[in-house]
Order: C-alpha cells, then structure tokens, then sequence
C-alpha cells in the first residue's frame, strides 16, 4: 500500500510588524491624505482631468507601500519612543516628514484642479496643474537622496534643578 507523499505547506505570511506610535502617525497622515485625494477626484465630473487625476490617485496607492516600508525600516533601526538618537533613523524620520508634506500639498494641488475643472473643464490652467501634479506624484515616497549623515547630538547630563535655599 502506497502512502501519499506530503506536500509541505507554505507558511502564511506574517502580519505587518506593528510600527510606532510616532512613525504610524506618519503612515497614518500619508493614508488619510490618499483618502482625501480619491475622494476630490470623486467629486470631478467625468473628464479627462478626472481620469488623469485617477492615474496619479494609483500613484499615490503605490507610494503609501514605500512609506510603510521606510517606516518599518526607521522602527528596526530604532524604535521610537520619546527621542530618537541614531543618525539612520533621524534620516528616516526627516524623509517620513517631507513625505507626510507632500501628501497633503498633492491634496491641496487636486483641490486647485477640481476647482477649476469644475469651473472650466477646458481651461489651459487645469493641464498645467495636472502635469506638475503628475511630476510630483511620482517623487513623494523616494524624494530627493539623503543629504549627509547627521553628527549625533552629545548626550547632556541630567540635572535636577534645585530650589530656592
């Protein structure tokens, strides 16, 4: 009698690692801020600003993974708490912040362009936005390379203030 030969079974894939208080707060803001996009190009009438704005919209889907990986990344090099201290994960910090910038001035840049596509659908104003928005979108997560690494700032000694004698 022949016995079946085991199939081994593929793990399931682990869930995300839960990120800081601090770091998924700029996740948090970076999600909140697509959500506001899709729902402005929601509110535009079938055009092709409307299309061309969905396009960036899936843009802006792809670059949240990056912002959740950059923010995983700065987690394991150091989880933050109160301060943080490692040159790596102060780099990570500033780029989260520019980040986390971006996405709400991509918003504000979809509002201007709803607006006038509202107004005027075939305003030369409304390409003109649409592609500097496109240049952008496709910039945020990445951005720019770091700049040079950062000194670490001397540790000061603690002190406890005494009062008056």
């Amino acid at each position: 009698m022949r016995h079946p030969v085991p199939v081994p079974r593929s793990q399931p894939d682990p869930p995300p690692v839960p990120l800081s208080r601090y770091r998924n707060g700029y996740v948090a803001d970076c999600e909140n801020s697509v959500a506001r996009f899709r729902r402005i190009v929601s509110a535009i009438p079938p055009s092709p600003a409307r299309d061309w704005l969905g396009t960036i919209a899936g843009q802006l889907d792809g670059e949240l993974g990056a912002v959740r990986r950059l923010a995983t990344v700065g987690d394991s090099i150091e989880p933050a708490r109160f301060r943080i201290r490692e040159a790596p994960a102060k780099r990570i910090a500033r780029r989260l912040d520019d980040t986390r910038i971006s996405f709400s001035a991509a918003v504000t840049q979809a509002a201007t362009i709803a607006e006038q596509a509202a107004l005027d659908p075939a305003h030369a104003d409304v390409t003109a936005q649409l592609e500097i928005l496109a240049q952008q979108a496709s910039e945020l997560a990445l951005g720019p390379a770091p700049g040079p690494p950062v000194p670490d700032e001397p540790a000061r000694p603690w002190y406890r203030r005494r009062g008056p004698d």
